[in-house]
């Protein structure tokens, strides 16, 4: 299921926001410790309709905003959360919210646009403790294989078969392009790229809920 917000920006949004997206999600759903334990079954898109200017972005005639979640439950504690606190911070606040079901999914093969870069990252299981993670592209076929397991092991941890599922990018889509964003100070660079999802119509479906690769709870991987 997904959410779908609309609001108002009364100020300039600074470009390193995300921080701001992630704590209004985990406001509104209010403690939860099984939330936070293994990988995340939801995912948030980056705001949209922004224009850059000097020091942030504007949002002259709003921004939006997509949560979604493999269980429906967080999507409705977040409405709730929403109704409590419609403002998020930095003079963003939600003026709208719609509901919005998964689309009518086929088994095979499904083309996905990306609502927010796809991060992907990986540490050598040698590498040395306290180590950086490496960040790879669409450039890299490594990536699909990384995509893919992360999907499945998000199966497995929803008590879902994985089995025969895939993630790949679509690297003959024209207007691929990498793109660097930072959270808390760590500069990551990420994948503007769609990604073709292969799997059951529950498979594919899941990952339109939570998203593909890494991050996707701080607002990375949504798919559109």
């Amino acid at each position: 299921m997904r959410l779908q917000l609309y609001l108002t920006a009364d100020e300039l949004l600074p470009f390193d926001h995300l921080s701001v997206l992630k704590g209004a999600f985990h406001r509104w759903l209010g403690h939860d410790d099984d939330l936070h334990d293994g990988l995340s079954l939801y995912s948030l898109s980056w705001l949209r309709g922004g224009q850059g200017s000097r020091g942030g972005l504007r949002f002259r005639d709003g921004a939006h905003w997509s949560i979604s979640a493999h269980d429906p439950r967080i999507i409705h504690a977040l409405v709730s959360g929403v109704v409590r606190e419609a403002g998020l911070g930095q003079g963003l606040r939600v003026r709208d919210a719609r509901l919005l079901s998964p689309p009518p999914f086929q088994d095979g093969e499904q083309w996905f646009r990306v609502l927010s870069p796809v991060f992907v990252k990986y540490l050598a299981p040698e590498a040395k403790l306290g180590a950086a993670a490496d960040h790879f592209t669409y450039e890299n076929l490594r990536t699909d294989e990384l995509l893919t397991q992360t999907l499945r092991r998000k199966l497995c941890q929803a008590g879902l078969d994985d089995t025969g599922a895939a993630v790949r990018f679509d690297r003959d889509y024209v207007g691929a392009k990498t793109k660097l964003f930072r959270y808390k100070q760590v500069q990551c660079r990420a994948s503007q790229c769609p990604v073709i999802v292969t799997g059951t119509a529950e498979q594919i479906r899941f990952a339109w809920c939570v998203g593909v690769g890494d991050s996707t709870g701080l607002g990375c991987g949504a798919l559109e």
